[in-house]
Order: structure tokens, then C-alpha cells, then sequence
């Protein structure tokens, strides 16, 4: 008898086959890695440009920028905390109390003197909020989630349910002054990136957070203080929050009690279309803020329309569940 032997092409084909989808799908990501976020951004732009002629006047564009200024702050607070694999769900509530709190101090103590107070509280919560967090595995969404229940209530409590007003010209300079053309609260948040960008991508703290969310145990086995260093990004994360909460409150010029309360959940989703995983390591700047600008878009953009804005949830919402899918799949 002699022994068959299996002389089809069909095998080598099929491993061609099969090659040729991998090296597919390895320049797609690659290629979406490096500059998907932009041709979203370019792309909502130029929809926007040909449906509404006001969008691209310099008057609505600066309005734009300045609107997502705060919402810049927050999730550049996001940012360093995701980039770790943990969540930061205070943002947004925290921004609010530090808003009224600012806003009474003021009024009771002068400028200086309250702002070095909601300093010193931004450190507190963002040290509780790290604290806690590194007491176990995968604690963040649950301590963050009750912390910000625990911070709206004391802001309801804080301002009885009633804005607060009269507090100090400088905090309403802040979020409503201009430098020239140029809005203040632009300003603020374009130093802000700037200066997370500069602390991601060029000192040993940032490669330190990197390591620490592309794997925990690698990182500690290499000597870095990992729970330290997840601490310490819960603390910028709250300094920023409070940041924006300052810029928030002189934006409106009154301190509400409901303010950035839900605008965690807008600074979440431009973490993630930006490019961030929710499993940390991964991350930029600069992807964040093409977040944050299609995002803004889109409010803006409706509102030129004039179409319905409760359609901005609908929308915004589709546009973070395909980011977490294309996340997950790039993983995958």
C-alpha cells in the first residue's frame, strides 16, 4: 500500500488567504491608530461647513473653543487616570463643588485665600479617591461612583439648592475674560494640555503611568511605586476637575447646584474616542482633544441647525459605544 499524501493547494492558498486578512487588518489599525480620530474631526467639520455656512465664521468658532474649554479640563483630568486602567467618575461633580465652594469662600475670605482652600480640598479628594482605589483590584469605578454621589449631596447641602452670585471679579475673569481675540478659559485649557501632554510624553512619570496600565505587575516588578503613582494621578485629576469647576463657575457667573453634574460621562467619551483604552496604556493628548472637538461639534452644530438638542444623547452616545467597540476590537 502506499501512504496518500495531500498535494492540494487548497492548504497554502488558504494560509495566503489568511495572511493577506491579518496584514489587512494590521495596516487598518495601524492606520486608524495613528490618524482615524482626525479624519472623524475633518470629516464632522466638513459635514457642518456644507450644511450651515455660519459654522466656519471666526465668531462660531471661537464660541466653539470656548465652549469646550471646560470640558477640555475634565478630560484631561480623565486622561491621567484612564491612562493608568483606573476611572475617574468625579470629575464632573467635583467641578460643580468646587464651583459653589470657590464662589462662597470668595465672598467670605477674598480670592487668594478661597482659592488656596478649594487647592487643598482638590488634594484631599483626589489623595481619598487614590486611597481607596489601591485597596484592591478594579476599585475605581465603584469608589469614584460613591464619591460622587457623596460630592453631589455636600454640594446640595453647601448651596441649598440655590445658585450663589456676588462672589469676586477675578473668578468671572477667569471664565469670561478675553486676552485680545482670544477667550481666557482657552487659554487656561490650552496650557493645561500642554502640560499633560509635555508630563505623558516626556518625563519618567508618564512612562511610569503608561507601564502601570499596560500592566501593573510588570511595572512593580521594575520598581515603580505603582499604587503611589495611581494616587498621585487621582490627585491631578482633582486638581484639574477644580480647574475647570473655577472656569465653569466664572463662565456663567453664578454657582449652580447642579453644575457639571452628567459632564463625566461627555469627558468619559472623549477619552475614548480620542484613542484611550478603559484597560490603560494607551492614550494622547492630542487624540483627546479631537474628542473633545467632535463632541463640541456636534452640540454646536445642532444647535446651528436648529435641530431638537436632546438628539445630542442620541448621537454622542452612538459615537462612545463605536469607540469602545473599536477599542475592544483592536484588542481582540
Amino acid at each position: 500500500m502506499t501512504e496518500r499524501t495531500d498535494s492540494s493547494p487548497a492548504k497554502p492558498e488558504a494560509q495566503r488567504s489568511a495572511q493577506q486578512r491579518v496584514s489587512f487588518s494590521q495596516r487598518f489599525w495601524k492606520i486608524w491608530d495613528r490618524g482615524g480620530i482626525f479624519i472623524i474631526l475633518g470629516v464632522f467639520a466638513i459635514v457642518l461647513a456644507l450644511l450651515t455656512p455660519r459654522f466656519l465664521t471666526p465668531q462660531n468658532l471661537i464660541n466653539l473653543v470656548r465652549q469646550v474649554s471646560v470640558l477640555t479640563l475634565m478630560s484631561m483630568a480623565l486622561l491621567t487616570v484612564v491612562i493608568t486602567g483606573n476611572i475617574d467618575l468625579t470629575v464632573g461633580a467635583f467641578a460643580g463643588l468646587i464651583g459653589a465652594l470657590i464662589a462662597g469662600f470668595s465672598i467670605a475670605l477674598g480670592f487668594f485665600p478661597a482659592l488656596m482652600l478649594v487647592a487643598l480640598i482638590a488634594i484631599f479628594v483626589g489623595l481619598t479617591n487614590g486611597f481607596l482605589t489601591t485597596r484592591g483590584k478594579n476599585l475605581s469605578v465603584i469608589v469614584t461612583l460613591a464619591m460622587m454621589t457623596i460630592i453631589q449631596g455636600v454640594t446640595l447641602l453647601y448651596t441649598e439648592s440655590r445658585p450663589i452670585t456676588g462672589f469676586s471679579e477675578a473668578i468671572v475673569a477667569l471664565g469670561s475674560g478675553y486676552i485680545g481675540p482670544i477667550p481666557v478659559p482657552v487659554i487656561i485649557a490650552v496650557l493645561v494640555a500642554l502640560l499633560i501632554h509635555f508630563m505623558l510624553n516626556h518625563t519618567r512619570f508618564g512612562r511610569e503611568l503608561f507601564a502601570i496600565g499596560g500592566n501593573p505587575e510588570a511595572a512593580r516588578l521594575s520598581g515603580i511605586p505603582v499604587k503611589l503613582r495611581i494616587i498621585h494621578a487621582f490627585v491631578i485629576s482633582a486638581m484639574l476637575s477644580a480647574t475647570a469647576g473655577i472656569v465653569l463657575t466664572g463662565r456663567v457667573a453664578s454657582a449652580q447646584p447642579n453644575a457639571g453634574v452628567g459632564d463625566e460621562l461627555d469627558a468619559v467619551g472623549a477619552v475614548l474616542i480620542g484613542g484611550a483604552s478603559l484597560s490603560g496604556g494607551k492614550g494622547t493628548v492630542l487624540g483627546t482633544l479631537a474628542g473633545v472637538l467632535i463632541l463640541g461639534m456636534i452640540s454646536n452644530g445642532l444647535n446651528l441647525l436648529r435641530i431638537n438638542p436632546f438628539y445630542q444623547y442620541v448621537i454622542k452616545g452612538l459615537i462612545i459605544l463605536f469607540a469602545i467597540l473599536m477599542d475592544q476590537w483592536e484588542r481582540d
